[in-house]
């Protein structure tokens, strides 16, 4: 989270100064001879094609941990592999993610949940944030999630390697949007109506 936030506010400032530079020059408020003589000053000088070599390096650094952060290609091309008798067959983790939110959301306890699945050699990582709908006991919700969870992967996809499941609740609900939700939830029923007797003067 901290490398996001400072790889944005990189970006945001080399956007800020690139779109300054262009405005200035637009507006020939920028003396193009100014401008080349700065540039010859830093080709000639030693020590400053060292600090512009440490920013360029710094720039590439900051672009690949903005790729590996919001590119969402990187995650939804990772896939789980396995091999039957007839053929190989490959299961994307992003259908994963989606089999178990769909699973977590029919807990009467559980008002959302975000799922993020990541697979390495040891087997998978699982890793779950919840939205309760009220004060439950945590400890007893969380160990039945995780066991659904687990026993969910493993019978769909026949997994044999363990199955790591971490889950962060995030919110916790009060009593009165849980009775809010539950009034959303439950059909209206229609106006009774009364049935045409005929017009009476």
């Amino acid at each position: 989270m901290f490398l996001r936030r400072v790889t944005v506010l990189f970006y945001v400032t080399i956007i800020l100064f690139i779109g300054s530079f262009l405005l200035l020059f637009a507006l020939k408020l920028l003396n193009i001879n100014d401008l080349y003589l700065i540039s010859l000053i830093w080709y000639h000088d030693k020590d400053l094609r060292l600090i512009i070599g440490i920013i360029a390096g710094i720039i590439l650094l900051c672009n690949f941990l903005f790729y590996n952060y919001f590119s969402v290609n990187v995650h939804r091309d990772k896939i789980i592999a396995f091999d039957n008798p007839s053929g190989r067959v490959s299961i994307s983790l992003v259908a994963m993610e989606d089999l178990i939110r769909r699973l977590l959301i029919r807990l009467n306890e559980i008002r959302d949940g975000k799922v993020k699945i990541t697979a390495s050699k040891k087997g998978l990582d699982v890793k779950i944030r919840l939205v309760m709908k009220s004060e439950v006991n945590i400890p007893e919700l969380t160990a039945r999630v995780q066991d659904k969870v687990r026993r969910k992967i493993q019978d769909t996809i026949g997994l044999e390697e363990s199955v790591n499941v971490s889950i962060y609740v995030g919110k916790i609900l009060p009593e009165r949007v849980k009775e809010k939700a539950a009034e959303e939830e439950q059909p209206q029923q229609p106006a009774p109506t009364v049935p045409f007797r005929g017009y009476r003067a």
